[in-house]
């Protein structure tokens, strides 16, 4: 059985659509190699039932890595617009300044 199988034939379309967003999500992160946390699978869970939002999910991510070293050894869908990819993202520049030059030159 897949991750999130069991809301495949559930009444609620929007049940149905939240699943099949969320098994894309994570079935692209597997895709990489990557692995997702029981944590994001629980929260994927609560707002696929409607019992949190997208917006809740993503403040919870963010307090969730507040206290976690920038890289580990297990991997989230990060929201774009959260702190670790803007802290990854100046760590990235500081590492590879030219790469970041000729984009700023675009």
């Amino acid at each position: 059985m897949g991750l999130f199988e069991e809301y495949k034939d559930h009444p609620d379309k929007a049940v149905r659509e939240r699943a099949n967003n969320w098994g894309a999500a994570i079935g692209l992160q597997n895709v990489d190699g990557l692995s997702v946390s029981e944590f994001l699978i629980q929260l994927a869970r609560q707002q696929i039932e409607g019992k949190t939002t997208m917006d809740e999910v993503t403040q919870r991510l963010n307090e969730h890595y507040t206290h976690r070293k920038l890289y580990s050894s297990t991997y989230e869908i990060i929201p774009p617009n959260s702190e670790m990819i803007q802290r990854m993202k100046e760590e990235n520049e500081l590492r590879r300044p030219k790469i970041y030059e000729q984009d700023s030159a675009i």
